[in-house]
């Protein structure tokens, strides 16, 4: 090979083993690069091989190259370099495998090592995708909304219990629940401004003893002793309270419960849902 052609195959190579390759879409370039690693081969082979036949020895006859089996041809396109019949590819250049040893001829050490690197990579980025995939869906453990708790009871309005106007922030006729000691009621903006839009609803909740009377309510002065329990609405999220059956809990709701841990209200419409934790454990 002369100095031209040794150039363009060490342009070749270094565009197929190289760190930046990009030989494997230019079909040509590939084409080029066998003609020109068949002729390093020959010239090698021819280098290296053994002295001829003693004298006086006949040499064997070659078999005709057209009495070679058709499924010969593949093999022997692969040892001499010659293009493969099927679609024109070195045999040895095939997505995971190793080139063979004659197509190892003057590549250079880094071609291995370039693939145990890359595949090192890929077995790294597998994990990392895995490791986000599992965080995934580990990450957002599902909860239930409900906690399992059945519903014990549905609260409509009463009119036993009236809620004199802008106590907590009720409005002017709002409706009134009452619960085993416990009154509760709709109220605008919810005690502490807890309401956040239009569409908001807040619930108010005291011991039925603290609520004043309408004719004796005094809007600039009054006051409870009692806890007093509010939430509000957001959007999809019903207006929901809690009342921890403790110590501060109206007696009656105390005396009804004994067992229970809390009591839970959820406002739906013009009805209060009442959950009630007894301590059973529920699915």
């Amino acid at each position: 090979m002369d100095a031209a052609n040794d150039a363009e195959l060490r342009e070749l190579r270094a565009r197929a083993y190289g760190p930046r390759a990009d030989i494997t879409n230019d079909r040509a370039a590939m084409r080029r690069l066998r003609e020109l690693e068949a002729a390093r081969r020959a010239e090698l082979s021819a280098a290296t091989a053994p002295a001829g036949p003693p004298v006086g020895a006949e040499e064997p006859d070659a078999a005709p190259a057209e009495q070679l089996p058709t499924d010969a041809a593949p093999a022997v396109a692969a040892r001499t370099g010659a293009p493969a019949a099927d679609d024109g590819e070195p045999e040895w250049w095939q997505p995971g495998e190793e080139p063979d040893d004659d197509a190892r001829v003057g590549a250079t050490a880094s071609v291995p090592r370039r693939r145990r690197v890359l595949w090192a990579l890929s077995v790294i980025a597998s994990a990392a995708v895995a490791a986000g995939v599992t965080y995934a869906l580990t990450g957002v453990a599902p909860v239930s909304a409900s906690s399992g708790v059945p519903q014990t009871t549905t609260l409509h309005p009463t009119t036993s219990t009236a809620v004199p106007q802008g106590f907590f922030g009720a409005a002017e006729d709002t409706p009134v629940y009452d619960f085993y000691g416990l009154t509760l009621f709709h109220a605008e903006g919810g005690f502490g401004g807890g309401g956040s839009g239009d569409t908001d609803v807040c619930i108010i909740a005291v011991a039925t003893e603290e609520v004043p009377a309408v004719d004796s309510f005094d809007s600039t002065s009054w006051g409870v002793n009692g806890p007093i329990y509010n939430g509000c609405s957001a959007g999809a999220f019903p207006a929901t309270i809690e009342v921890p059956l403790r110590s501060e809990a109206p007696e009656t709701l105390r005396t009804r419960f004994p067992e229970a841990r809390g009591v839970q209200f959820v406002l739906d419409g013009d009805r209060v849902g009442v959950f009630v934790d007894n301590g059973q454990t529920f699915g």
